[in-house]
């Protein structure tokens, strides 16, 4: 995150505070994790959504197939995809949503422009596809920093599959929509708002469903700083930022990362101290914990 950002407030670690974000990994998962702030992740993936049709109508002239989620839905948090050909291997995405009619939209908060991001976008794409059978799937990167090769000074790029010759539109409606929250945070508009919330430049949005989004992260992170689960896993991310910890080489220095926390999440949860979840985990991986 942009070192100018304000944070949505610290939590305090045995080595000093750690600055918070709405985008952080863990806040986002314990947030969504909870029923209670479904509505407002549907709200804030629906302002993306209806954002894109009016690039899309206005710029471009298209009537996009993409449409914002009605009806109730479904959350799971760090979904995995089961990787068949390695029962040990998996790809977990951030958030997965299930709409009443059964579509699929799987969101991704990305932080920063790290290489690869078009090789795990499609990847991803094509084990959704595989995963729902047929059903409409979205996926939807929102990008706190520009990657140009992907929206090519943009603020929406969304790719679909369709017939080269003709253009003919792949039957399911699936695509990958790629969002610039610089860009959009440019714009005086609720989405430009929200694109500045969640990269922490703006504590107070005036439009009242992004104000109700920020309540909800800002109401989630006050119980998030006090538990004590939590402080073990920022400890632990903390630890493993400070010295390098790779989990998982094969996955790429930030996946290993995520699967050494959720390792340790796991453990704590089966009734572990932080102190001896971080032990077997060192058992387990031969990683070494200073």
């Amino acid at each position: 995150m942009n070192k100018n950002s304000t944070p949505l407030g610290y939590v305090q670690l045995a080595n000093g505070s750690m600055p918070i974000h709405a985008m952080n990994d863990l806040l986002l998962n314990y947030t969504f994790e909870n029923a209670a702030h479904w509505d407002g992740l549907k709200q804030t993936v629906n302002i993306v959504i209806n954002a894109y049709r009016k690039y899309a109508s206005d710029r471009h002239k298209l009537e996009t197939r993409l449409q914002p989620i009605v009806g109730n839905i479904m959350v799971r948090t760090q979904y995995q995809f089961l990787l068949k050909n390695d029962k040990k291997t998996t790809r977990n995405q951030d958030i997965e949503i299930t709409e009443e009619t059964q579509a699929m939209k799987y969101v991704e908060f990305q932080n920063r422009a790290e290489s690869g991001i078009d090789v795990r976008a499609t990847e991803y794409f094509g084990l959704s596809i595989g995963h729902n059978k047929g059903r409409p799937v979205e996926q939807i990167w929102l990008l706190a920093e520009d990657v140009d090769t992907l929206l090519t000074g943009k603020t929406f790029s969304r790719h679909i599959l369709k017939d080269e010759a003709t253009g003919e539109v792949h039957p399911g409606n699936s695509g990958i929509l790629y969002v610039s929250l610089p860009r959009l945070a440019n714009e005086d508009t609720p989405a430009g708002e929200l694109a500045q919330f969640l990269m922490g430049k703006l504590q107070d949005p005036k439009d009242e469903t992004v104000n109700h989004i920020a309540n909800m992260f800002n109401n989630s992170f006050e119980t998030f700083k006090e538990d004590k689960e939590v402080v073990g896993m920022l400890t632990m991310e903390e630890r493993g930022m400070r010295e390098g910890l790779h989990i998982g080489r094969q996955e790429g220095r930030q996946e290993g990362l995520a699967e050494g926390i959720k390792r340790i999440r796991e453990l704590m949860k089966e009734g572990y101290s932080y102190d001896e979840a971080e032990q077997k985990l060192a058992e387990e991986t031969g990683a070494v914990f200073a």
